[in-house]
């Protein structure tokens, strides 16, 4: 279960490219220890390759070399609720190798999902809107659950990417613990050419291990966090973006929430919880989530702690480095 302390940023979901010569004479019987496995042949060249998965991780293996695509924290705790550290990381690819019976540490890694989820007090959606633009990088708001911040093209070689995680799960029918609530994921995939995006010599499986690759991720985590401005102004000029009755009513509330002290609020969805009016418990954090979207409208703050809250639990990911 995840408790309120602050969560130790790590790797989750990862890449790998074993290259046939690495793995040497065993390499012909890796099939036998997937699940699953299939053989799928190419019309036009004739190549071979097979494809199954081994405790959740995706396996392909082709006549050059293999790939493994999936979630180390899934592989070795059978979860993602907490991430990797250098620590567990090791673990994980200890596990891989033994699975395999190959040895997996000079693996190229071509692709790392890092990141953490943070249980914040008040609903995700209220974090999020508050999350402006990020240097060199295009905004992309998913939903007032997820925003993601990325390029413009098809190749994404980086994306950073906040979003509620329980409502993630939901949406992909994947199992998380019931009693969870405000689960806030901030992600930085990084996708080819590692070397180069974060000025190392070369990412080997083993290189996710090392104490100094583990602090620069964790810094790189951070500052691109800290870059992204963050929408704490009010506005002031909001007569031209009303085009509509709807819109005009939006601001009206909008200002009237902003006029009121943000305890009444809370109150009054104390209030909701008490008398039972809602018979699924979701329904609050969805009224509070909308309430902060109409306020949104007008950019109307409705409490300045938030972004503070979320810049603590960013700062405390590394607390442990």
């Amino acid at each position: 279960m995840v408790t309120k302390k602050y969560m130790e940023a790590g790797y989750d979901k990862v890449k790998l490219w074993i290259d046939r010569t690495i793995v040497g004479g065993q390499y012909p019987t890796i099939a036998n220890y997937l699940d699953s496995a299939k053989l799928q042949t190419d019309i036009q060249t004739g190549e071979v390759k097979t494809f199954g998965c081994i405790e959740g991780l995706k396996v392909s293996i082709s006549a050059g070399g293999l790939s493994v695509i999936g979630s180390l924290p899934k592989f070795l705790f059978g979860s993602n609720v907490y991430p990797l550290n250098k620590r567990t990381a090791a673990q994980a690819l200890e596990k891989l190798a033994d699975a395999l019976h190959i040895q997996v540490s000079e693996a190229d890694v071509t692709g790392i999902e890092f990141g953490a989820n943070y249980l914040m007090k008040h609903p995700v959606a209220e974090y999020l809107s508050k999350l402006g633009t990020m240097p060199r990088f295009d905004r992309l708001q998913v939903s007032t659950n997820s925003i993601r911040y990325g390029g413009k093209g098809k190749q994404q070689p980086k994306v950073f990417a906040f979003y509620d995680k329980i409502a993630d799960a939901a949406t992909k029918r994947m199992e998380y613990p019931e009693d969870l609530e405000n689960l806030l994921r901030y992600e930085t995939r990084l996708n080819g050419r590692l070397p180069y995006q974060l000025s190392v010599p070369e990412v080997k499986a083993s290189t996710l291990t090392e104490p100094d690759f583990y602090r620069k991720m964790v810094k790189y985590y951070q500052d691109s966090y800290f870059s992204i401005s963050k929408l704490n102004q009010i506005k002031t000029d909001v007569m031209s973006e009303i085009k509509s009755p709807k819109d005009a009513f939006d601001v009206l509330v909008a200002r009237l929430i902003s006029q009121t002290d943000p305890s009444q609020i809370e109150g009054f969805l104390d209030e909701l919880k008490q008398a039972g009016v809602f018979a699924d418990r979701k329904n609050y954090s969805r009224l509070k989530a909308k309430i902060q979207e109409v306020a949104h409208k007008a950019n109307i703050t409705i409490s300045d702690d938030l972004i503070k809250e979320l810049d603590d639990e960013i700062k405390n990911s590394g607390a442990y480095v």
